[in-house]
């Protein structure tokens, strides 16, 4: 039997993608009203943690990676590590009870994840899940566990969890820092928590019809790369698999200084890149990275609040000034459009991610077996 979403498949624009896209200002204060209910019994879970890892798989590790860069941030005495659940489960042994598991899975059922958590449980553990429904199997093997969002994904290319995931995480890092060391930094993310959602609506609201012009202009590229740096590789990990997911494009997501080792010089006509970049430690590198794509007359696309870059570049979105911490929960939203209508010109739904195709489906019941994703 061929899959359905939500025993509705629409047809055209607008497809769930789009209206879980544009849903994501409310489910972001949603989120934060959860999290902001939920911290303190949390935050007494946590204390005396000496490690976090935190872990998923596909976009919910990209929302482990981006959430992160919040602990670097905060944390000076106690280590913070994200790792793909695979590699956690079969190659992670340094686990004990001064040790914090954060597992992310908006469905709860990706088997991967609910094994390495099961695994780190065993092993004494403390294990914690971020999710976006319910009494699912990976409940059982989080001591605690949170919902987040404003319920189940209507498309199968993932948007609105992965947002709504990073900044509960986010949220709840930095109100355990703050409540066991009074941290000023941990305060002042907490305030700028508050405007997430307001950011993420004018992004959308501002920029939407530029980004739908961008994938017009770009659509028929042969090959997208998208680089970052800092909590950003995360966004451009995620914003390439968008990409792939919902209209197979040709598309890679890279850390920049790794880029500029090597995979630069694959670089040819049809070939765009997109620098999500925030003023910071990389900003040199990205305006080296675009003199060297002008002078190859690549195409670049950048996502950023540094006006030195806006000012060599041809095509842009100018992003609010926030914290670089924080920068993945808006950075990603014009990604997330461009790969929407993107998918729009080339006749695809994006909601189905290929499982309308028999032979893919067919594909999908070998990798995820029912019941195990």
């Amino acid at each position: 039997m061929q899959p359905q979403i939500e025993d509705e498949k629409r047809s055209k624009h607008p497809y769930f993608m789009h209206d879980m896209i544009l849903g994501q200002p409310r489910a972001l204060h949603l989120t934060l009203e959860t999290c902001k209910k939920e911290a303190i019994d949390l935050t007494g879970y946590w204390e005396g943690a000496n490690k976090f890892l935190l872990t998923g798989c596909g976009t919910s590790y990209h929302a482990a990676l981006a959430s992160s860069y919040m602990l670097y941030a905060l944390f000076q005495k106690t280590e913070a590590e994200a790792i793909q659940a695979f590699e956690l489960k079969h190659y992670y042994h340094l686990l004990n009870p001064s040790t914090v598991v954060m597992g992310f899975s908006h469905t709860g059922f990706t088997k991967t994840t609910v094994d390495a958590l099961s695994k780190a449980k065993d092993n004494g553990a403390r294990t914690f899940s971020l999710i976006g429904v319910k009494d699912t199997p990976i409940t059982k093997v989080s001591n605690k566990s949170i919902v987040v969002g404003n319920g189940k994904e209507k498309s199968r290319a993932h948007t609105v969890s992965y947002t709504c995931a990073v900044l509960a995480a986010m949220y709840l890092s930095a109100h355990y820092t703050r409540t066991l060391t009074a941290s000023k930094a941990a305060e002042s993310f907490l305030e700028q928590f508050n405007d997430v959602p307001q950011s993420v609506h004018s992004t959308i609201e501002n920029y939407e019809k530029q980004v739908a012009e961008l994938a017009e202009k770009f659509s028929k590229a042969s090959q997208y790369f998208f680089v970052g740096s800092g909590p950003n590789v995360a966004t451009a990990y995620e914003a390439s698999l968008k990409m792939k997911e919902t209209n197979y494009a040709a598309a890679e997501g890279m850390e920049l200084e790794q880029f500029l080792h090597g995979p630069w010089v694959s670089l040819k006509p049809g070939s765009v890149v997109f620098l999500v970049a925030t003023k910071g430690p990389s900003s040199q590198r990205n305006l080296d990275l675009l003199k060297v794509c002008n002078d190859l007359e690549i195409p670049t696309v950048a996502i950023t609040d540094d006006k030195n870059l806006i000012a060599q570049v041809k095509d842009s979105i100018f992003m609010p000034d926030v914290s670089e911490e924080i920068s993945p929960l808006s950075y990603i939203v014009p990604l997330q459009l461009f790969s929407y209508y993107t998918t729009l010109l080339k006749h695809v739904n994006p909601d189905m991610i290929h499982y309308d195709d028999p032979k893919f489906w067919a594909g999908r019941q070998v990798i995820f077996p029912p019941g195990t994703h």
